[in-house]
């Protein structure tokens, strides 16, 4: 299980090997022989911009067509085209699997900097509060497994509370096994495990001291994605923000597909 370094191969080959992966995945209403290049391709080329960090698409587009594929079309049917693509990589990017074990928790995802919020339009934004601070936007809900692969996510206005959120993804929960949940103080309550408070008059029994640094997990996972550039350059619809999330997880978790099979 695993994969090579795809940001070490030639562009091209990489391509390929993404490509051949994704092709059976892509339904068959989307293919169109007269295409200049296949959504396969096209989204393979936006999942090797998120591994080779580089923060906008129009410069790697730009520098692929000038470098290695000449034949590209345009970068605005590019970008047309990827947004049609959005639920097809938000399918590829998590699988249902059975786990023992989930650890959970939240990342914000602003739209624009607090001060300029009351002039945003973005619709659905909030305002809302994270570790980090006051944030406007949205956040990034997620499980992770214990080997840092996220295995379920959503993406909620910043206003709505973790663990409201939590009950809402538990409706998923038999499918994936009824995996223990490894949460922080924000997602106390009967069905998740979490450290005590420092004022708790009584300690939860399930606690093990091991379950702190399972859940590094996630806060390692949520690195890897704001370091690729989760919140880098700037999304106007809640489409782009969806298309952006599911890029980002799907080429971190590339890491644990084996590209082969």
């Amino acid at each position: 299980m695993g994969r090579p370094d795809l940001t070490l191969l030639p562009l091209p080959t990489a391509v390929t090997l993404l490509s051949r992966w994704i092709t059976p995945h892509i339904p068959a209403k989307l293919l169109h022989a007269h295409e200049k290049i296949s959504d396969a391709d096209l989204l393979a080329v936006a999942l090797l911009q998120k591994l080779h960090k580089m923060p906008y698409f129009s410069r790697w587009w730009r520098f692929l067509k000038l470098n290695h594929f000449a034949q590209f079309p345009s970068e605005p049917q590019a970008r047309i085209r990827l947004a049609r693509l959005t639920p097809v990589i938000e399918q590829l990017a998590t699988e249902v699997q059975r786990l023992d074990f989930v650890a959970v928790d939240s990342e914000p995802l602003p739209v624009c900097t607090f001060k300029r919020a009351p002039r945003c339009k973005f619709p659905g934004a909030r305002h809302g509060f994270s570790t980090a601070g006051p944030v406007y936007g949205f956040k990034l809900h997620a499980w992770s497994a214990l080997n840092g692969r996220i295995a379920k996510y959503d993406i909620r206005p910043a206003n709505e509370h973790d663990f409201t959120v939590l009950c809402e993804m538990n409706r998923d929960w038999p499918a994936y096994g009824g995996p223990k949940q490894i949460g922080d103080k924000g997602y106390q309550s009967g069905t998740c495990l979490t450290p005590p408070k420092a004022n708790a008059k009584q300690v939860d029994p399930r606690w093990k001291d091991e379950y702190a640094a399972a859940r590094k997990c996630i806060e390692s996972a949520f690195s890897v994605l704001v370091a690729a550039g989760l919140r880098w350059g700037q999304i106007k619809t809640f489409l782009s923000l969806r298309l952006k999330v599911a890029l980002h997880v799907l080429a971190h978790n590339l890491k644990f597909i084996d590209l082969s099979g």
